[in-house]
Order: C-alpha cells, then structure tokens, then sequence
C-alpha cells in the first residue's frame, strides 16, 4: 500500500517547530522593543546632563546656585513613540564636593556630581537615585576650578 500524508507524531513534530519558531521570533520583537525604551530614556537623561554640564560650565565660579539646581524635578520630557504621547520624568541632584564653586568655601577648585535617575519598568536597580521610586541612573561628575 502507497500511503500519502503526515502520520500523528510528524504532525506532533511541526506543530512544535511552528510554536518554537513563534516563541523565538516573539522574544527577538520583545528584547528589541525593551532595547529601545532604555535607549530613549538613557539619550533623553544624557541630554538633560548635558545641559547641565553647559550651565555648570557658565556659572561664574564662587556665585551663588541657581534656585532651580537644588529643585529635583524638571519638566516631564514629552516624546512621541508609534504614534502616541510618552512623559518621562526625570530627577535631578547637583553636589558640590568642596561648594567652593557655589561661594560656600575658599577652594579655588570643585567638583560638582550630577545625578539624574528615572523610573524604568525592567531592568536591574541602579544606585544613586535620586529618589527612592527610581530604578535607573546618570552620573556625571564634573570638575570646576576659578578663572575658568
């Protein structure tokens, strides 16, 4: 006998490399999607420490800080993602190592730390945050000196 088509457990065997296949491709399209969330957060803080950086660096050294520095909360960063209207916010703390370059001591020299966190739905906690709900973090430290 000439029999033709798929026996009980070929047919067993595809369904599982049909459903092994969806599973993979499934994880690829969600590793990426996590992937580029933590890319735009990451750039979006980057940018926010880098305007930071821009006024530390415009600050006259000795002068008294802004009163917006010692505020922890910026604007919530408005971006536009598939379409739909996504708010980050951001956290902020500025710390002075010697608080020579803010005019509270002598030192001709400074280091200022800025730390910017955020709230991340995945991902492992980082340290320091600025507060305690936020689980990924910037640092930057920055060195200032007078005449500079």
């Amino acid at each position: 006998m000439n029999r033709r088509g798929l026996s009980l457990p070929e047919s067993i065997l595809a369904i599982c490399i049909c459903f092994m296949a969806f599973a993979v491709f499934t994880s690829v399209f969600s590793n990426a999607r996590r992937a580029s969330v933590q890319s735009r957060d990451r750039t979006a803080a980057i940018m926010l420490a880098n305007t930071m950086l821009d006024e530390l660096e415009a600050h006259p050294y000795g002068e008294p800080a802004p009163q917006w520095w010692s505020s922890q909360v910026d604007h919530p960063v408005r971006a536009w993602v598939e379409g739909n209207e996504v708010e980050m916010s951001f956290h902020k703390r500025v710390e002075f190592e010697t608080k020579g370059a803010i005019g509270l001591s002598a030192e001709d020299k400074d280091v200022a730390t800025v730390i910017i966190s955020w709230h991340e739905n995945m991902g492992t906690p980082q340290t320091p945050v600025v507060r305690p709900e936020d689980n990924k973090s910037l640092v930057v430290r920055y060195p200032l000196w007078r005449g500079q």
